[in-house]
């Protein structure tokens, strides 16, 4: 599950280190990247849709993956469809803790504010890819161009969307009972979980482990490609041995 303003492209080089032992299923969000456009008036149900979509393919179990919002997603999905759920993989996932928030620089989400994403939804793919550059110098040819061109495929109906009630982190992760891996950077590079923060995660979910890497932001899959397949393949390996290859 991807993040929000991205799509189902942002997990084609990780795909790439995975399709060998596994079958892969990459959704895109309503109103992110070829699915259907938001209609006005109507409030989304992310994980309503998640569940559709795993009904719908017919899947008795699955190992989840998400980013950010997708994380988020797939995290509440988890925890009321613990029978559907082998494990789970976050990355980077928007949980808090008031007794450890994460000290993140200003500057960090800049380039991805709305009014920076609403100019790029009506630009050009030149743009959209210039602008990506800009801002994120030190990532690949494919992660700039999947960043970018999902920007054009974005609803930007998304901002007019009222802020959805979430429940406390600690009442989601109570009800997992499945190996859980939470992915995270560094919070001086834009990351949303805090060292504290995951300590007491470890502490408070069983089955937890934690998987910090250095020198990547929030966007871990585009920071840090090869230590981010490195983790989700040792994770997968142990806890869901491949059905193929």
């Amino acid at each position: 599950m991807h993040g929000f303003t991205e799509d189902s492209s942002t997990w084609f080089d990780l795909a790439r280190g995975l399709e060998n032992e596994y079958d892969l299923v990459m959704p895109d969000m309503i109103g992110h990247g070829k699915s259907d456009r938001l209609t006005p008036g109507t409030l989304v149900d992310l994980k309503q849709d998640l569940a559709d979509l795993l009904a719908e393919l017919r899947l008795a179990k699955a190992a989840l993956l998400g980013h950010s919002l997708g994380a988020l997603t797939a995290a509440q999905f988890a925890a009321e469809h613990s029978e559907l759920t082998v494990l789970l993989i976050l990355e980077d996932i928007p949980w808090f803790d008031p007794a450890a928030l994460p000290v993140i620089p200003q500057d960090s989400y800049s380039a991805a504010n709305p009014t920076a994403i609403a100019s790029l939804a009506a630009g050009s793919p030149e743009q959209a890819l210039a602008y990506c550059a800009k801002h994120f110098p030190h990532w690949n040819e494919s992660a700039r161009r999947a960043w970018a061109e999902s920007k054009l495929r974005f609803d930007t109906q998304w901002f007019l969307q009222p802020p959805q009630k979430q429940p406390h982190w600690r009442e989601t992760a109570a009800k997992f009972t499945f190996p859980t891996l939470l992915i995270s950077g560094e919070n001086s590079r834009g990351s949303l979980i805090s060292d504290g923060f995951a300590r007491e995660a470890l502490k408070t979910v069983p089955g937890m482990q934690w998987c910090r890497i250095p020198g990547a932001g929030h966007y871990l899959h585009y920071d840090a490609p090869e230590a981010f397949l490195s983790s989700v393949q040792t994770f997968l390996r142990s806890h869901y041995p491949p059905q193929k290859g």
